[in-house]
């Protein structure tokens, strides 16, 4: 019989090791990216912006949302695997996905003033 709590402890080393601080092999990501983020649920609007990734960490390149400066934080995984945080004002949504060198995609799902909220965004190295 398996020991649930020991696979447990392995699923949390596992996930861990893939999100620890970003080592030099998530260099290959680091650049300027333009973000496509699409609403396929709920009435928040689309919006594109641009990020620059450092060391394996997303930063804003600057720009703004609904008037309010939009602050972005996350890391991308040595594999590409991507998490990422956006607010800007009364707005925040947080994202999931996958970059490969020159494109990526995944998902995002948020809150804002129009309510809950969640869609798509595509990728593209510039």
């Amino acid at each position: 019989m398996v020991d649930h709590r020991i696979c447990a402890i392995a699923l949390t080393v596992a996930s861990a090791i893939i999100w620890s601080a970003p080592s030099a092999l998530a260099e290959p990501f680091d650049g300027n990216w333009s973000v496509l983020a699409r609403t396929t649920r709920g009435h928040c609007e689309g919006m594109q912006f641009a990020l620059v990734i450092i060391h394996g960490r997303i930063y804003s390149a600057g720009g703004s949302y609904g008037g309010y400066a939009s602050r972005f934080g996350g890391e991308v995984s040595p594999a590409g695997y991507v998490r990422v945080n956006v607010m800007a004002g009364p707005r925040s949504a947080h994202g999931t996905g996958l970059l490969r060198f020159y494109d990526g995609e995944g998902v995002w799902a948020g809150r804002g003033p129009s309510g809950v909220c969640s869609g798509e965004w595509s990728a593209y190295r510039f």
